[in-house]
């Protein structure tokens, strides 16, 4: 028994190791591919917060996997000024190629046998050169294509001009910014799509596959085979549909109008009331299996499902107790992602395409930090012709980030009380 029950916490464990992991690894990669393909360069690549636990270079990127999962991201050159990396005055030390160029930077302590001196000047925006007075008089340095700030065990690659975000069209911008919630979007249209390939995609005007033995649809004269087509004189064009007229009317005389065999048939269907008080009437549906159904039924259920999401972010800004009642917070969740995991994998499959949902709608929001935000800037960057001073805009975000973690240890700690 003992066994069991540690079996059954180890995949719950892992199932919340690997939601966690492939829902922000998908919304990284959508700003990193993007970024890359736009030209901008990517010095690091995140997943979760914190001291890093793995991490390893590949060409310009630093790749790794930090202690708290609950996040990550993509460091993107010129998002911010790289000017602010450095501090006029200060005493740094540079390693140069052969052509005179920087291609280190840092404390004289990260770059041991450089060129030591104290800043006068630099931009890395325009000229991307930087001065320094050296023993031997002022002198000035071009920056190289290639070149690396060291900050005691961090490499962070700087990128010239041309390779900031920054620097990149309006529009290349956008779709860097869109990219991370669209790519969750698209990984929710892969998980219900795999879900529905695998238990079957109802068909539609829905089609009777099999009648209960002495239930009401029995009674009434339905049988295998039939397309229900009508219920009180009301097209019905899909199950749910049929599902949600027949629970709303327990013990109430229905006339449902079947297609058999080319002809069509009217029936009175009396559901049956459950302990529930919803009615039903003892029927299940035909089911088709194949790419193409699940693939379109994947697009329908995101479709669908974004509008009850989205809904239901608006509550939580017009009624009162929504946000302590109805939301969920990183404990909530936990606790309902190892709950599924237990009852099975489609049960996980199908809510991990649920949270990759909620994930982008919530990251498309106009609230500082998140990537509606940052939209937002963009916007009024467009409207006024000329960006907005990133100081400023950085400043924003770092107040929204504090509050957004606020509510994050709110919400924490009604998680607990609520579960606990």
């Amino acid at each position: 028994m003992i066994a069991g029950v540690l079996a059954g916490g180890l995949k719950s464990v892992l199932g919340v190791v690997v939601v966690f992991l492939v829902l922000v690894t998908i919304h990284e990669f959508g700003h990193f591919i993007v970024a890359k393909k736009a030209g901008v360069l990517v010095p690091k690549f995140a997943i979760g917060f914190g001291p890093p636990i793995f991490r390893f270079g590949r060409g310009e990127t630093e790749y790794s996997i930090r202690l708290f999962p609950l996040g990550g991201y993509v460091q993107l050159a010129g998002d911010m000024p790289q000017d602010q990396f450095f501090k006029l005055g200060e005493t740094i030390a540079v390693h140069l190629n052969d052509e005179g160029a920087i291609t280190e930077i840092g404390d004289p302590d990260d770059v041991p046998d450089g060129l030591t001196g104290k800043l006068m000047f630099v931009d890395m925006a325009k000229l991307y050169k930087m001065a320094l007075e050296l023993p031997d008089g002022f002198r000035e340095f071009p920056i190289a294509r290639r070149a690396f700030l060291i900050n005691g065990k961090d490499r962070i690659a700087l990128a010239p001009p041309d390779r900031q975000m920054s620097q990149k069209p309006l529009l290349a911008r956008m779709l860097i910014i869109l990219a991370g919630p669209l790519m969750n979007v698209l990984l929710a249209m892969v998980l219900f799509a795999i879900v529905l390939g695998s238990i079957g995609v109802v068909t539609n005007p829905p089609q009777v596959a099999s009648v209960m033995p002495g239930s009401p649809a029995a009674r009434a004269g339905i049988q295998t085979g039939d397309v229900i087509e009508r219920v009180d004189g009301q097209p019905v064009t899909n199950w749910s549909q049929l599902v949600g007229d027949i629970q709303q009317h327990p013990k109430d005389h229905l006339a449902v109008s079947v297609l058999r065999g080319g002809a069509q048939k009217i029936l009175t269907v009396t559901p049956r009331e459950r302990k529930s008080g919803i009615g039903f009437i003892g029927i299940s549906p035909i089911v088709t299996h194949g790419v193409i159904p699940a693939t379109v039924g994947g697009v329908k259920q995101t479709a669908v499902y974004s509008q009850l999401i989205y809904n239901s972010f608006g509550t939580l800004f017009t009624h009162r107790n929504a946000f302590v009642k109805d939301s969920a917070g990183p404990v909530k969740i936990v606790a309902i992602i190892g709950q599924q995991a237990q009852l099975g994998m489609l049960n996980l499959v199908n809510l991990t395409a649920l949270l990759s949902l909620n994930l982008a709608i919530l990251n498309l929001l106009p609230i500082p930090p998140l990537d509606g935000s940052r939209l937002l800037f963009l916007l009024v960057e467009f409207v006024r012709g000329r960006p907005i001073d990133p100081r400023k805009e950085y400043l924003v975000h770092a107040i929204g980030f504090v509050v957004i973690i606020a509510l994050t240890v709110v919400r924490t700690y009604l998680d607990v009380t609520q579960l606990f």
